[in-house]
């Protein structure tokens, strides 16, 4: 890989990681933020610099990645290497005690020239730690959120709602056990009328401009 000073300074100020491999698979280049999540993550210096050969690491181990499938990385290496993809992504959750952290990982041919052939990969990962809370607690709240579906047995004089377990109760009892609905009283004015029917002529007054 060449030194360029025109994109050095911004390649180390991306905010995320990025080292380049060569087709042996040895790590050659990496930038300020690959080298700084690699010390947070208690992995440096073994990957927070250049030197480190991937492909032996992952087909020979021993190591404590098993997030990573190795079998599916090693191929994707090779596909990558022989122009048959031009990108490949992933998940993954870091090995760290303190936090839940997670990134998206991707690798892209790397070359010199847009028309070459492939003479390394570029590896990017991307913090997707808070999109990927706000999604695990969707998946958490959707989990929580129970459906009303089906035909619901009803009482045909006193409109009790019979349930999974052949209980009775009633339409609000029954709607606060299946849903997050809440319940606040009211009187219709077809009711008012039939109970209160000295108070129903203010139904029929025309309704007040603001």
């Amino acid at each position: 890989m060449k030194e360029n000073p025109r994109w050095k300074e911004p390649y180390h100020s991306l905010n995320q990681s990025v080292a380049i491999l060569d087709p042996n698979g040895t790590i050659v280049s990496v930038n300020r933020t690959w080298a700084n999540r690699a010390s947070q993550l208690g992995v440096a210096p073994e990957w927070g610099r250049p030197g480190l050969n991937l492909f032996q690491f992952f087909q020979h181990g021993p190591h404590h990645l098993t997030y990573f499938n190795v079998r599916q990385l090693m191929e994707q290496f090779s596909r990558i290497l022989n122009g048959d993809t031009k990108i490949f992504a992933f998940e993954f959750k870091a090995p760290t005690t303190e936090e839940e952290l997670w990134y998206l990982a991707e690798m892209t041919p790397y070359a010199e020239e847009a028309s070459a052939p492939p003479h390394g990969i570029v590896i990017t990962c991307t913090d997707i730690t808070r999109m990927k809370r706000q999604e695990i607690q969707m998946q958490h709240d959707l989990a929580h959120i129970r459906t009303l579906r089906g035909l619901l047995p009803i009482c045909a004089v006193c409109k009790k709602i019979k349930d999974e377990s052949e209980m009775w109760s009633t339409i609000e009892a029954y709607l606060i056990k299946h849903t997050h609905a809440e319940f606040t009283h009211d009187i219709c004015p077809d009711c008012i009328r039939a109970l209160y029917p000295k108070y129903s002529s203010i139904l029929d007054l025309p309704p007040q401009s603001e």
